[in-house]
């Protein structure tokens, strides 16, 4: 496959270099190109609905630089979807949420929607960017009974919940954890089976993959997840401060990227992202 800066059809991957980078997207015309999440430019950075499958103009996806024509060889041409199906395919994720920087981006979306592969050709330059770019995402849900020992991993912390003294200490302890096992795999593409979980002689547990923190106040629990120190707590403390409106919990978080922290709300396997209008003001 080649690059080049010629006019665009329908159905065509696209392409615009940003830094170190490539942004990509499906071009339907001038006024629709579809890609996931907004060109990842200073400005654009914390917009609502940025990480989500996405309709930009031309300009806005481009923001002043070439736009680059996939080309493809015959191979390629033989296998890939046609430009219809393509824009149909592009068209139908719309809304969808769900991105990664490593695992689940703009170039794994282009590519699965021309060749129904999701695959990264620049992943190397990507995970070179993620270890610069700040990531705090926060993740909260109501505590239930859906939590069992065998849903926790590694062995030694679920010996460790089995030994607390009461059982809404062991529901709550199971349950932010299983918590946090989904904000790895939201945030990082990572489940904690792979995530190099250590108990520390003080009983601290870490990650070799990420940094975290995970908290509970016997009704409500948080897991949070960042590419650098963090600290979560159910309260009115911390650099970070967030109200929900509904249900009213308070968040706060500290930390080094705290700044970019993100929330979600977490019902059974879907994480909602939340906005300003899903908190209390002041």
């Amino acid at each position: 496959m080649k690059w080049e800066p010629k006019e665009c059809i329908p159905g065509d991957m696209i392409r615009v270099r940003l830094g170190r980078i490539y942004h990509y997207g499906i071009f339907v015309s001038e006024d629709e190109v579809i890609q996931f999440g907004l060109p990842p430019t200073a400005e654009n950075r914390g917009k609502e609905g940025g990480e989500l499958v996405l309709v930009t103009d031309i300009d806005v996806f481009a923001c002043g630089n070439i736009v680059e024509t996939a080309c493809l060889d015959r191979s390629e041409e033989k296998r890939r979807i046609s430009p219809e199906d393509t824009i149909k395919k592009a068209r139908s994720r719309i809304g969808e949420g769900g991105y990664n920087i490593i695992h689940n981006n703009c170039e794994h979306f282009v590519n699965e929607c021309v060749f129904g592969e999701a695959k990264c050709s620049q992943a190397d330059e990507v995970r070179e960017r993620w270890k610069n770019h700040p990531i705090c995402n926060v993740f909260i849900s109501e505590i239930n009974d859906s939590v069992s020992d065998e849903d926790i991993f590694p062995e030694k912390r679920r010996a460790e919940i089995s030994r607390l003294k009461t059982g809404d200490e062991r529901r709550n302890s199971r349950f932010e954890w299983k918590l946090l096992d989904k904000a790895a795999k939201h945030t990082f593409g990572i489940p904690l089976e792979e995530a190099g979980m250590k108990r520390k002689l003080g009983g601290k547990w870490t990650s070799e993959k990420f940094f975290f923190s995970v908290t509970n106040n016997g009704t409500y629990a948080a897991a949070a997840v960042s590419n650098a120190k963090v600290s979560v707590e159910l309260g009115g403390r911390g650099n970070v401060v967030r109200t929900l409106a509904s249900p009213q919990v308070t968040v706060s978080v500290s930390g080094d990227n705290s700044s970019s922290a993100k929330f979600f709300l977490t019902e059974d396997d879907f994480s909602q992202l939340l906005t300003k209008k899903n908190f209390l003001q002041g």
